[in-house]
């Protein structure tokens, strides 16, 4: 009897993940591109290993092909793990129960991912979640343009942020590079600008459908934003440029700064990379716990999955520092378990992982937070403000009926 009272205690202190053993697991993958995919293989082989008792089974899916179909297969035939966006892009499945909790799998992750991080895989008090990688926005600048102009350091705060323009304006330079014939560009400005002014959770609110575009605060926004653009800020030519023409103009020279996300990096000239450096947007009110744009790709287990304990032994493994470090090692973005190891003579992957770190929350950009029509009457309206400020309450007017239209 006291021997069987032992094994019934040891067994009791294996999870039920722990006790899932042979079986399937079936993963839809939106991860098409090429550095992407090699980097979920070379991920998934060790997995394999590990559980080689699993048979794995992986349908990869175009990009936007998957952005379509997994509204019709996630409630009706999902698969055992999916990958998706954080923020609402997410939040709108939780909403209706289609995706599986995954608090048991971050007991043993304390303090293993940011307080941002946590904010973007959490509704309603529950993770939901496992983020793999991000990548986050800031300015990339030249330090010898800043010097021409005597600008004396990177601009820390908004007033700041105009001086500097003002003065390399005065210089002959263009302050600021932006292409706004895609409009995305044009995003992250609102994006950031409003965490600044009115803070994340006003910001996120705002995205879901449940703020108001037309209010005082979203007007606020507007006006501190068109402050910059009032002293010349911005190319006359940014409606006729992609992101890539408006890039050459910091390389040519032309222009001093660039908001834009970290894979620029990769684009910058071997003539000017000892020129070019980074630093975060500036704070507009310290008061506003500062937040960041950072796109995060995330696994997420439906709530109808078939096989949930072999789809919970592979989240555990997806919140393995060494398995972010490895996987990010070829996608050549930041890991979100910050035990993870980077390459540190990147300074750009150093910031940031610095300032990521430390947000208080990260948005995904308007165009994965927002729905896809109000996102683009948004972004649409957001390139036209910055050729005609003055059009303000018309643009937001816009936006406003858009919303209350798409989430009557």
């Amino acid at each position: 009897m006291k021997v069987l009272s032992l094994i019934g205690i040891a067994l009791a202190g294996i999870t039920s993940t722990a006790l899932a053993a042979g079986g399937e697991l079936i993963i839809n993958s939106m991860h098409s591109d090429p550095t992407s995919k090699k980097a979920f293989e070379t991920i998934l082989g060790d997995f394999k290993k590990e559980h080689a008792d699993i048979k794995v089974t992986v349908n990869t899916i175009d990009h936007e092909s998957y952005k379509v179909q997994i509204r019709t297969w996630l409630p009706n035939n999902p698969p055992d793990v999916a990958t998706w966006f954080a923020g609402n892009r997410a939040k709108f499945f939780v909403e209706k129960k289609l995706v599986e909790p995954l608090d048991d799998v971050f007991s043993t992750t304390t303090g293993q991912f940011s307080e941002g991080a946590m904010a973007a895989i959490s509704f309603n008090g529950k993770k939901y979640l496992m983020p793999t990688n991000y990548y986050h926005w800031g300015f990339y600048y030249r330090k010898d343009l800043f010097q021409k102009a005597g600008v004396a350091a990177p601009p820390k705060t908004w007033d700041e942020l105009i001086a500097a323009a003002q003065k390399l304006r005065a210089a002959g330079i263009i302050p600021i590079a932006i292409g706004t014939k895609q409009a995305w560009p044009s995003a992250a400005w609102f994006d950031f600008i409003n965490m600044r002014v009115n803070g994340y959770p006003f910001h996120m609110n705002l995205l879901s459908g449940k703020g108001n575009y037309s209010s005082p605060e979203v007007k606020k926004t507007m006006a501190t934003w068109a402050q910059l653009v009032k002293v010349g800020g911005f190319p006359e030519t940014a409606p006729a440029m992609t992101w890539q023409e408006a890039s050459a103009l910091l390389w040519q020279g032309k222009a001093a700064m660039y908001l834009m996300g970290n894979f620029i990096s990769s684009e910058i000239p071997s003539s000017v990379k000892a020129q070019v450096e980074f630093f975060p947007f500036p704070i507009i009110d310290p008061k506003i716990p500062t937040a960041q744009v950072a796109p995060t790709d995330v696994y997420f287990i439906p709530a109808k999955a078939k096989n949930k304990a072999n789809a919970k032994l592979f989240m555990t493994f997806l919140a393995r520092a060494d398995v972010q470090q490895k996987y990010n090692e070829v996608t050549g973005l930041l890991p979100v378990n910050n035990k993870a190891k980077i390459d540190v003579t990147n300074t750009f992957l150093k910031s940031g992982q610095q300032i990521l770190g430390q947000a208080s929350g990260l948005s995904q950009f308007f165009d994965r937070d927002a729905e896809p029509e109000v996102a683009k009457v948004g972004m649409d309206g957001f390139v036209e403000f910055m050729r005609y400020p003055e059009r303000t309450d018309a643009i937001l007017s816009r936006i406003e009926n858009t919303r209350k239209r798409v989430h009557r």
